[in-house]
């Protein structure tokens, strides 16, 4: 679907609690919206809505994302397999990272994901049947013994790596998100956008939270017409 991202604020009336102050219109451009389920292609209605940039609170100078958050109105029902999504409001977050923190970001990832990498290799090695530790073999008990609290030590080591790497993921640019920067307003920094969820409003027993239904991707469009 392609939209258009404006400086403009949007109206008081039309400010979301959720996105917050400060949002700023986003519309889409009216080519047509369409899915597949079951029953074939179906259009799907969008109208304009808000969008707003959140900084860590850091400042975001260290390579850490900032969080899009961006709402739409859904005019129409979305139905997939066991999923229906009724008429309300669409919430897409995604990270993005201006292009220096961008950069930045990707560089400071590299080294967590190589030890994730390294860790993992020397379990693997380990436990090799050609190359590993032979002790494992149980032979001898006492040092069998030794070697599973040798293993289990690279194990906790390996594990935590992941760990690692997992959370400096949310807030790094993944590689294999493949991100293009691209043009964004109020600023004349390119902007990088990471794979976002879609969320929905649920009702609660007290209140509403919101719920993953999906994902989604940002991609710049060239073409001036739809830009």
């Amino acid at each position: 679907m392609p939209v258009l991202i404006e400086s403009d604020a949007i109206e008081r009336k039309s400010i979301d609690t959720v996105i917050g102050n400060g949002a700023m219109l986003i519309k889409p451009t009216g080519f047509p919206v369409t899915y597949i389920n079951l029953k074939g292609e179906q259009s799907v209605a969008i109208d304009d809505g808000g969008w707003k940039i959140d900084i860590p609170r850091d400042g975001g100078r260290k390579g850490l994302a900032s969080t899009l958050k961006v709402c739409l109105d859904l005019r129409t029902k979305l139905e997939r397999n066991d999923v229906i999504i009724s008429p309300d409001r669409l919430y897409l977050f995604a990270p993005c990272w201006r292009e220096e923190e961008y950069r930045r970001g990707k560089t400071l990832l590299v080294p967590i994901v190589a030890a994730a990498q390294e860790a993992q290799r020397v379990v693997d090695e380990q436990l090799s049947h050609d190359s590993g530790d032979r002790r494992l073999d149980g032979i001898d008990p006492i040092e069998t013994a030794l070697a599973y609290k040798d293993m289990a030590l690279l194990v906790a080591d390996r594990d935590e790596m992941k760990r690692r790497r997992r959370e400096a993921e949310k807030v790094y640019p993944r590689d294999r998100d493949k991100m293009i920067l691209g043009a964004w307003p109020g600023t004349t920094e390119p902007l990088a956008i990471g794979r976002g969820m879609v969320l929905i409003k649920k009702k609660k027993l007290f209140g509403v939270e919101l719920q993953v239904v999906g994902r989604w991707d940002a991609v710049p469009v060239v073409n001036p017409a739809i830009a």
